[in-house]
């Protein structure tokens, strides 16, 4: 099973990689994926990447969170104004067995009208924003909604990468991985 973590100017660094650690030690292909091409990608706190691929096809797509709350020039609320990755979101969607986020990411999938009539959740000081777009917002640390799954605020990533985890390999495995980590989830 592939996943695509998307990454663009901007992005948080927790809503990344504390998915990313928990999917690639449970054992799936996850890659960091850029919006429009290739190259350079700088986090919002100064992380540099070099990002090899493009968003594409994928089992699973996480979209962090970044930026938003502030209305940051670079970040998930710039990438929701130009328009280009919740276009590619929509696009991608009906291919994909989930599109997940983290954070404010949630704001990025409801932009693509992937959250429409459901039920998600998001970082508190944006949920009434979300609810503005038709989602019933939920104050829980992950909301699954089949093919849709968002966490809430930063470190609600790692209980996201739990949770997909056990959903698609099964509690052991995902209790093997929090083990390793050291980390007990807050949801499950």
């Amino acid at each position: 099973m592939r996943i695509d973590i998307v990454v663009f100017d901007g992005f948080d660094e927790l809503d990344v990689f504390g998915p990313f650690e928990v999917l690639s030690m449970a054992g799936f292909e996850v890659r960091l994926v850029a919006v429009e091409r290739p190259g350079p990608v700088t986090s919002m706190r100064g992380v540099h990447l070099q990002v090899p691929e493009v968003l594409g096809p994928a089992d699973g797509v996480i979209v962090p969170g970044g930026g938003w709350l502030n209305r940051a020039a670079e970040g998930a609320w710039a990438q929701a104004r130009r328009g280009v990755l919740p276009a590619r979101l929509a696009a991608l969607a009906p291919s994909a067995r989930w599109m997940a986020s983290v954070c404010t990411g949630a704001l990025l999938l409801a932009a693509a009208g992937l959250l429409d009539g459901r039920r998600a959740t998001t970082n508190r000081n944006a949920y009434d924003e979300l609810r503005a777009r038709d989602v019933t917002v939920l104050d829980e640390r992950v909301v699954d909604d089949g093919d849709r799954v968002t966490a809430g605020a930063l470190s609600a990533g790692l209980d996201l990468g739990l949770w997909l985890t056990e959903r698609e390999l099964g509690a052991a495995t995902a209790n093997r991985v929090a083990a390793t980590i050291e980390y007990r989830p807050q949801t499950r």
